[in-house]
């Protein structure tokens, strides 16, 4: 991560960081490893649009069910949930969201908890169309 760069921005600051980095002599390991190591510290899901019936009602049952373990919150866009080993991302538009899922270097638990959160938005979603 970027010095100053808290774990809670959605901007993981690898694009800075590479900029910083071509300044570097080229004697120390070539860039392209160098950006594999980065990708590979936080694995991502990527966006995953999900289509529903309210999405702020989406937005606002996961609150309440990861709530006892959120380390930090974040509403300016969506929500954004931090918990200790991962986070997640949801941004709404009218008729769908956008999932993305980080972890610290744990690609299973990444993937885990992406399909986790789909399952749960599948629930809350099948219970808003009645």
């Amino acid at each position: 991560m970027v010095l100053g760069q808290k774990f809670t921005e959605g901007n993981s600051g690898l694009m800075a960081w590479l900029r910083t980095y071509e300044s570097v002599p080229s004697t120390i390991t070539p860039q392209p490893k160098l950006l594999v190591e980065r990708v590979g510290l936080f694995p991502s899901s990527g966006d995953i649009p999900r289509t529903v019936v309210n999405p702020i009602a989406v937005l606002e049952y996961l609150r309440t069910l990861y709530v006892s373990e959120v380390l930090d919150v974040d509403d300016s866009d969506g929500l954004s949930l931090t918990l200790s080993e991962w986070r997640f991302k949801i941004c709404p538009s009218e008729s769908e969201i956008l999932l993305k899922v980080e972890s610290r270097g744990d690609v299973a638990m990444m993937q885990k908890k992406t399909a986790e959160l789909l399952d749960r938005i599948e629930v809350k979603n099948s219970s808003e169309s009645w």
